[in-house]
């Protein structure tokens, strides 16, 4: 039924808003006649804004609805408002009408709790329109989705991302509407403000990522960069897997980095690539990456390996010039791209790096009889860290000069390569 039998059927002595009520009480209605006739008053209302009654109307139906077919419809109505041409969807929104209409679709959507529709709201945390994502985070709150505020938090830094986004956002409309006598220039110009935030955001939800195994190597390569290259903006963002933390550096993991990194999807909106440390646990997961994931081309002289998506890829820690022995025995860490004199220096109170050296077993025949000696180590190479990595890097590292640095150089020219060059755009998404 289109929209245009459903008007042949109103009595001409009610209203139309009249007889939506009198089918939401009498149950009549069905849902995919509802939705088209709601899909057409939606493109008609910035021309028609009288329209708004009757979409609310329909709106309070669907609200007492239970079908499970109606947060897809909705979220294919606001899709298709943007498909309608270049700005139709943004002025929808951003007008008074939109800011109405959206948190009424949102809060119809989030009733109904269903996992699957947490990828399409998480992505419309990064749309182009501002009141958006603040109408998501709300309806997290409201509606007690935590599922969806736990995936929500651990891809996005909502703290330092978008409070301060939704802050400056009431801040320039209060500012803006002060004034009585404010003029369409000054109001324009506060939500040109708006949308210039909204955008460095978008760029902040878009950047390649780098993780990393814990929070310490996170803190490490952050200062590394700023030391490195202090007149350039870091390229990519660097965020650990750590899920548990603790005054030795974190307990991520190589496994729990296989885990997300495997998990990256062809519409992600970043691309990301995981860094594993160069030893045992490392490598082996590494190696047991699903087989999606292949070497680069000429691995020999472009180590790593890219998904198939060309979303996500992986790298073993790179030896820099004076570690390659730490590569062949498995124990290079973020820590030893640092010189030894570097590794060994401490804070006022006397705290820094710990060092424990494993046993080495000694083979070998006098007078054709084997004799076996267990001693310490005594190769730098084989040395652990057991203790202090909090320490170095939040204490430390802050302080050393930018010399100090020169063996993460190679390992950053990779990760800009692999992130800046080889990952390919991003998938349009098929939820």
């Amino acid at each position: 039924m289109t929209d245009n039998n459903i008007q042949e059927d109103f009595s001409p002595y009610f209203s139309e808003v009249e007889h939506y009520q009198e089918k939401l009480y009498l149950g009549e209605w069905e849902i995919p006649v509802l939705m088209s006739s709601l899909e057409s008053k939606i493109f008609d209302l910035l021309s028609k804004p009288d329209a708004l009654l009757e979409v609310l109307a329909i709106l309070r139906i669907l609200r007492e609805a239970d079908d499970p077919s109606i947060p897809g419809s909705l979220f294919e109505l606001i899709e298709r408002t943007f498909e309608k041409d270049e700005m139709y969807g943004s002025d929808l929104w951003l007008a008074d009408i939109g800011r109405i209409l959206i948190l009424e679709f949102l809060d119809i959507i989030a009733e109904y709790k269903r996992p699957e529709d947490i990828p399409r709201l998480m992505q419309m945390l990064c749309w182009d329109v501002f009141h958006i994502p603040s109408h998501i985070l709300m309806l997290i709150r409201k509606h007690h989705w935590h599922q969806l505020w736990d995936a929500i938090n651990g891809r996005y830094n909502i703290q330092e991302v978008y409070d301060p986004m939704f802050r400056t956002q009431h801040y320039l409309t209060r500012e803006a509407f002060k004034n009585e006598t404010a003029s369409e220039s000054q109001l324009l110009k506060s939500h040109q403000k708006e949308l210039l935030a909204l955008r460095q955001t978008l760029r902040s939800a878009t950047t390649p990522v780098l993780y990393v195994e814990g929070k310490t190597d996170r803190m490490i390569l952050e200062t590394a960069y700023r030391k490195l290259f202090p007149e350039e903006k870091m390229p990519f963002a660097v965020k650990e897997c750590d899920v548990v933390g603790g005054s030795n550096g974190g307990a991520g993991g190589a496994q729990t980095l296989a885990r997300l990194i495997s998990s990256i999807r062809p519409d992600s909106s970043h691309p990301a690539l995981a860094l594993f440390d160069h030893d045992k646990e490392g490598v082996d997961a590494f190696n047991k990456l699903p087989g999606y994931f292949i070497n680069r081309e000429q691995p020999k002289y472009r180590p790593g390996k890219i998904s198939q998506s060309g979303r996500s890829a992986a790298l073993i820690l790179p030896a820099p010039k004076g570690r390659e022995k730490y590569a062949e025995l498995m124990n290079l860490s973020i820590e030893f791209l640092f010189d030894d004199e570097t590794l060994e220096v401490k804070t006022p109170s006397g705290q820094g790096l710990v060092f424990s050296y494993p046993d080495l077993e000694i083979r070998v025949k006098r007078h054709g009889n084997p004799i076996v000696e267990v001693r310490k180590s005594n190769l730098l190479e084989t040395r652990e860290i057991t203790d202090g990595k909090l320490v170095f890097a939040n204490e430390i590292v802050p302080l050393l000069e930018a010399n100090r640095f020169l063996g993460f150089r190679k390992l950053f020219w990779i990760v800009k390569d692999i992130l800046l060059t080889d990952m390919k755009p991003r998938a349009e998404s098929k939820e």
